[in-house]
């Protein structure tokens, strides 16, 4: 029998795997515009994406007409600024450490 986890789970809108919501970075749909919510306090809807680059990528070249959890369609160029702000985050983060 398994193990109950009690942890919060999403799925990435990347590669579609279910994963903990906090190994994740939450993408907002903020005032009509979607935008990467980092701290995950954003009000509105939302979805899940690991800040893995091939999540990202596959994220980026996702031709899909509109993503379920956000209720509403990504364009390229939006989908690209969100793939920008993760990774300058995570070279950020790597240079931290």
């Amino acid at each position: 029998m398994r193990e109950k986890n009690n942890a919060p789970e999403r799925t990435c809108i990347g590669c579609m795997q279910r994963d903990a919501k906090a190994s994740m970075v939450r993408i907002a749909v903020v005032n009509e515009h979607a935008e990467v919510d980092f701290e995950a306090r954003r009000a509105g809807r939302g979805g899940y994406l690991h800040p893995a680059p091939e999540c990202v990528e596959r994220f980026v070249g996702l031709k899909v007409k509109e993503f379920r959890a956000l209720r509403r369609k990504i364009e390229r160029p939006e989908r690209l600024e969100i793939a920008a702000a993760i990774k300058q985050r995570l070279d950020r983060n790597s240079k931290v450490e």
